[in-house]
């Protein structure tokens, strides 16, 4: 078979020789470790490089510790934010967005890609972390200035220790299991934990089917749970009057036993709607 690596050289720029930069994307190539400057590549081009190579890894230190294969660049607290983007749209190359992205928090982050469209930011929790509101806020500004579409999923936040890379793959997993512009570790860790149990359970699966009985309680168990029980603030969220939304709750228990003021009944049935 013909060599590759000449042909590469061609068409991107190859780094021969360690150290490589933060960011590169890191392949081997006719038997040989080598590096692909990203920053000099447009989306398209990174995402064709990851498709053909798909050895290709980020060499930030924190993508090589949470890969196991380098000492924590720092010992304080962290919290991961997982940002998945579309790109197709945008002139901009990745390394710049997550440049800038990174430049919108109020305290130093890091960053990095870890495939052609996802990737984490690594936030210090020591002083002032960002809230869900300040994060939405980023994203409104960055997919408005670059033309992309991002999903940003809070992690908690954890100490540096060996135990951080298993927890971060677990959370990774959590945000992969969501399609919420904005989610959190609390909102769903009990979806992601009991989906096994709801799908084998032959008392989950009939206590579903309850519900399901009348789909438009799938709307009021939401807005009841997502506003903790409170009558009157899902009312408005769901555009009824309090005593409408009362007289359907108390309908809702005759028909199915569930009682949805009792907060044992409403995270059940919130986590019996969930797919």
């Amino acid at each position: 078979m013909a060599a590759i690596l000449p042909l590469l050289k061609r068409v991107v720029p190859v780094i021969t020789a360690p150290p490589f930069p933060e960011n590169a994307l890191v392949v081997t190539v006719d038997a040989q470790i080598v590096a692909i400057d990203a920053e000099a590549l447009t989306p398209r081009e990174v995402a064709l490089v990851k498709a053909l190579l798909p050895q290709a890894q980020s060499q930030h230190p924190w993508a090589r510790f949470l890969r196991g294969e380098g000492l924590a660049p720092s010992t304080h607290p962290v919290r991961m934010l997982y940002f998945n983007v579309d790109l197709n749209n945008s002139q901009a190359t990745p390394g710049a967005w997550l440049e800038a992205l990174c430049s919108l928090f109020a305290s130093p982050v890091t960053g990095f890609f870890d495939t052609a469209s996802s990737g984490v930011v690594v936030e210090p929790t020591e002083s002032f972390t960002a809230s869900a509101d300040d994060l939405a806020g980023i994203l409104d500004t960055l997919d408005s200035d670059f033309d992309t579409k991002t999903r940003l999923f809070i992690g908690h936040a954890w100490p540096v220790d060996d135990s951080l890379p298993g927890l971060v793959a677990e959370e990774r997993r959590l945000a992969a299991g969501t399609t919420q512009r904005l989610a959190t570790t609390q909102q769903c860790a009990l979806s992601f934990l009991t989906r096994t149990a709801r799908r084998q359970s032959p008392l989950l699966q009939a206590l579903a089917g309850v519900i399901a009985q009348d789909p438009g309680m799938t709307d009021v168990i939401t807005a009841l749970y997502r506003e903790q029980g409170n009558l009157t603030a899902a009312a408005k969220a769901l555009f009824l009057h309090r005593n409408t939304l009362q007289y359907r709750l108390e309908k809702f228990e005759h028909q199915t036993g569930f009682n949805l003021r009792q907060m044992d009944d409403l995270v059940l049935c919130a986590l019996l709607i969930q797919s």
